[in-house]
C-alpha cells in the first residue's frame, strides 16, 4: 500500500486536538465529484471495527484506503470556506 504524506497547518492541528478531546477523529475519505473527478473530504467520526489510526504530526487520522492509493501528498488546513469553517484538503 502506498504511503500518503500529509502536512498540517497549525489551525488544522488545533481543530484535530479539539476533536480528540471529544473522543472523535478526522476521517479522511475520497468522494466522487461530478462525472469524472474526486474530492477529499474530512469529517469527525468515532473509530469503527477495522479502522486504524494514522499518526500525523502528533495527531491522529482515520484514512480511507482509497485516499492512500489516489494521493501521495496532501496539505490540510482548517478555516473558512465561504461562510462555514471546515477542513480544507489540497493535493500536491
Amino acid at each position: 500500500m502506498r504511503k500518503t504524506d500529509i502536512t498540517l497547518t497549525e489551525n488544522a492541528r488545533e481543530k484535530i486536538r479539539e476533536l480528540e478531546r471529544q473522543g472523535l477523529y478526522p476521517r479522511l475519505i475520497l468522494t466522487k465529484s461530478g462525472c469524472c473527478s474526486y474530492t477529499f473530504d474530512i469529517y469527525p467520526d468515532k473509530l469503527r471495527g477495522s479502522d486504524e489510526l494514522t499518526d500525523v504530526e502528533d495527531v491522529h487520522f482515520i484514512i480511507a484506503l482509497q485516499v492512500r492509493e489516489f494521493a501521495p501528498t496532501l496539505r490540510i488546513d482548517y478555516g473558512r470556506r465561504g461562510i462555514l469553517k471546515n477542513f480544507i484538503v489540497k493535493a500536491k
